[in-house]
């Protein structure tokens, strides 16, 4: 069931992302491609380097234990006010 605005009653509603998407896997990547690039190194050790950066990163993110109670946060489009709901 979609989120409803707790202010406006809008259902225009979506799920604000995650402030880590520079530290995605195809953003690293893709730096490190356009690194190996730059510096006329092989591009294949860009992706090799940001893929193993992606994983030690993921790997350090603390993760919830319980997957059912994960908090998100919701933008209203008709009135921009920001508020969360369990999942």
């Amino acid at each position: 069931m979609k989120p409803v605005c707790p202010r406006c009653q809008s259902s225009t509603v979506y799920v604000m992302t995650d402030s880590n998407e520079l530290l995605s896997p195809a953003a690293l990547i893709g730096l490190g491609v356009s690194l190996c690039k730059s510096f006329k190194v092989h591009p294949m050790i860009g992706v090799v380097a940001g893929t193993a950066i992606a994983a030690v990163i993921e790997l350090a993110e603390p993760h919830s234990t319980l997957p059912m109670l994960i908090n998100k946060q919701h933008r209203c489009d008709d009135c921009t006010h920001v508020f969360s709901t369990l999942n």
